[in-house]
């Protein structure tokens, strides 16, 4: 079992965490920028089931309007337009992250610092990249959603393979570092289409003042960042990780992880992208839009404690009930795909 050995000279009546922990945590995520209960929003959360009752939620997306338009004296009835909606259905479980502080009286001796406030701290710290990881999770399955017009394997899209594991072997450490080129044939892939059942991804709607900017988001690890800072003319030329100076007030658009922007895309860098190990290590990359995953709650953050042993141990917990999904939607006719990702693979070789 493991435990915290040392502790801090703090009463043992240990004072309880503000009802707002829930904030306090969401406040810190990597991913809070992203996170709406809008369907314009990359992250779309739903809090439904924290005051019903039930342990699953249908997140709802309404799909681009067909048909409609009548022009000059043609008749309107029976050239109606129409337009699909679907679901996606995110099951809600018990999320538990605990910590357990032991001999409290010799260690209050041993000790002058706050060691039981430095645990809950540790506590909450690591639940929020509980969070987090449960978002990049999600996002980052290939089992589910997978065509051709959402995946991009290094700089060609002829490195495309229908087996997943075989397509990343393509993917070699002199032609597929991350560039700004991979950008621009991802966020093709996103606006027009191919093998994607001819449906566009939406970009993210960013409020500037009383008007909204679009733009898509690529999300990058520390190493493929590294290589195009490094090595791709067209980013080092115009000097594109200055961030743009429209709304730069947004904290979209603030951040060390935020690196400027090219061609209508937002570029984010991130540690905690997921390393997949082939003919060399690869990151599986995002270029995100509206509604590429959705996470629901059926209970908030909820801190707890729990003392043993006569006072002499305690046990910290946050728990919450939730869910993270990515969203794929299968059209009629057409196949499984992700509605609102590309996922980039790039060269992601250690220095």
């Amino acid at each position: 079992m493991s435990y915290v050995e040392i502790l801090t000279g703090h009463d043992l009546t240990v004072e309880q965490w503000n009802s707002d922990i829930f904030e306090d945590i969401a406040g810190h995520l990597w991913w809070k920028n992203l996170i709406g209960d809008g369907n314009t929003n990359v992250i779309i959360a739903n809090e439904d089931l924290t005051t019903k009752p039930g342990d699953a939620v249908t997140f709802g997306l309404m799909g681009r309007m067909s048909g409609g338009l009548v022009t000059g004296n043609a008749t309107g009835i029976g050239n109606e337009g129409t337009v699909s909606f679907y679901g996606q259905r995110v099951t809600v479980n018990n999320v538990r992250r605990l910590i357990k502080v032991t001999d409290i009286p010799m260690s209050e001796k041993r000790t002058n610092f706050g060691l039981l406030k430095k645990a809950r701290q540790a506590l909450e710290s690591k639940f929020q990249e509980d969070i987090d990881d449960a978002i990049t999770t999600a996002l980052s399955v290939t089992s589910t959603g997978r065509v051709r017009g959402r995946y991009l394997y290094g700089a060609a899209d002829s490195n495309w393979n229908a087996t997943h594991s075989t397509a990343l072997t393509a993917v070699d450490n002199t032609s597929d570092q991350l560039t700004t080129n991979m950008l621009r044939i991802a966020k093709r892939k996103a606006t027009i289409p191919v093998n994607a059942d001819g449906i566009k991804m939406r970009p993210m709607k960013v409020v500037n003042g009383k008007n909204y900017e679009d733009w898509f988001i690529s999300v990058n690890h520390p190493y493929c960042t590294r290589d195009m800072f490094d090595s791709d003319a067209a980013w080092k030329n115009a000097q594109l990780n200055i961030p743009p100076q429209a709304n730069r007030d947004s904290p979209i658009f603030s951040g060390s992880s935020f690196k400027g922007a090219y061609d209508g895309i937002l570029i984010y860098e991130y540690d905690r992208i997921n390393l997949v190990s082939s003919t060399i290590q690869v990151a599986h990359n995002f270029l995100l839009g509206a509604g590429a995953c959705g996470i629901a709650w059926g209970q908030r953050s909820k801190f707890g404690e729990e003392e043993s042993d006569i006072g002499h141990a305690v046990s910290y917990e946050l728990h919450e009930i939730r869910g993270v999904n990515k969203f794929v939607f299968t059209r009629t006719g057409g196949s499984a795909m992700d509605e609102g990702v590309v996922s980039v693979f790039a060269a992601a070789v250690a220095d």
